[in-house]
């Protein structure tokens, strides 16, 4: 049986494939390697598909197109449904047989569960879901029982390991590996906002890239950066790894970010003034400081932020003339508005990238306000 070749199978070692990960595909996609980078693609889609990052099954599936084969891409798995006798207890795996329908769907959960949940234990990197109940795979389903007290640590898919595992899997959030979704950018925007990446995006240290297009290379301390805000590389980032283009100066579709006062130049309002693409719906737009009663702007402020969903992104313009000082990003993952009048919003503080409840007295000190919904995806 065909296996990823060893450059690829370290790309998904850290639980995705990402759009820099199909950027080093690509590349390998030349005679006399594309014979071995098809074959990689094609097992991406359809053994280690609930690795992939948003968008990036319609990337590869592209790709095997133009190299001039097909490959259907399954549908993100979201429960256990597919295996009604595991949940049942009627099946035990892998003493119904290691090569049992239903070892499928519990290899794609624990895989699921691997990237969604940042669970290097899960993983099933030398064969992916290929449908044989091996070492790797049971040693997955110890891992995964190990976490779980109830459980015991036994490798044996059981009636209650299985109820735990569908359980786990409906509290995540698939991922859109066709077309990203709003709920991309919240994971992607959470993720990023984990140690130690979150440090990426703090002012004492260097920024890392993780976008192909950008003009910094991917993967690497960028120390130029250091001591320096990087609350548009943050909002860039995420929206990259969320399935969605970020805006660059130029729209050549690579290059760099502008900054965070400027994306609304990229919105379905001021998109054609500046020459731009729209890359944003405008939903909302304000000038706190140009309302003087206090309870007027703290009422326009509330209205914004009850307008706001998750994957929307507040950006922010500072007092002053100058446009150098940047404003500052941030992306919804939850609205807290109704019970407590706050909005959870992850950015790029001082130290690090983290997800902050704030309400409209956070924001008081603002120019300028741009509430931005992405749409257009990669």
């Amino acid at each position: 049986m065909p296996t990823l070749t060893s450059v690829t199978r370290l790309l998904v070692q850290d639980t995705c494939f990402s759009v820099a990960d199909f950027e080093k595909l690509r590349s390998r996609g030349r005679w006399p390697r594309r014979r071995a980078a098809l074959q990689d693609a094609k097992l991406l889609v359809t053994r280690y598909a609930d690795l992939l990052d948003p968008g990036m099954g319609k990337w590869l599936q592209t790709l095997i197109q133009k190299w001039g084969e097909t490959v259907t891409l399954p549908e993100p798995i979201e429960n256990l449904a597919a295996a009604p006798e595991l949940l049942s207890g009627e099946v035990t795996l892998p003493q119904a047989g290691r090569h049992h329908a239903t070892v499928v769907t519990v290899q794609r959960a624990l895989m699921a569960l691997a990237k969604r949940r940042n669970e290097k234990d899960y993983l099933l990197p030398g064969y992916g879901a290929d449908g044989d109940y091996g070492r790797e795979t049971m040693a997955a389903v110890r891992a995964f029982q190990g976490h779980y007290g109830h459980l015991e640590v036994t490798g044996i898919v059981d009636k209650s390991t299985a109820e735990t595992l569908d359980q786990v899997l409906r509290l995540t959030r698939p991922t859109g590996m066709v077309t990203a979704k709003p709920n991309d950018i919240v994971s992607a925007a959470m993720a990023l906002c984990e140690y130690p990446k979150a440090l990426n995006y703090g002012v004492p240290h260097p920024w890392v890239n993780i976008d192909p297009f950008h003009a910094v290379p991917v993967n690497r301390p960028f120390s130029f950066l250091t001591n320096r805000w990087k609350c548009n590389l943050f909002g860039g980032n995420v929206l990259r790894k969320g399935g969605y283009e970020p805006p660059f100066y130029g729209n050549r579709g690579k290059g760099e970010y502008p900054n965070a006062n400027q994306w609304q130049k990229w919105s379905d309002r001021y998109a054609a003034i500046h020459g731009n693409k729209v890359h944003f719906q405008l939903i909302a737009e304000l000038q706190p400081d140009a309302i003087a009663n206090y309870d007027e702007r703290i009422q326009k402020i509330n209205e914004l932020l009850q307008a706001a969903r998750p994957g929307d992104f507040l950006m922010q313009d500072h007092p002053g003339p100058s446009v150098a000082d940047g404003g500052h990003t941030r992306v919804a993952v939850a609205n807290n508005f109704a019970p407590d009048g706050t909005v959870a919003f992850a950015q790029a503080q001082y130290e690090r990238a983290e997800v902050q409840d704030e309400d409209a007295a956070d924001l008081l000190p603002a120019e300028n306000l741009w509430l931005l919904r992405p749409n257009l995806t990669m």
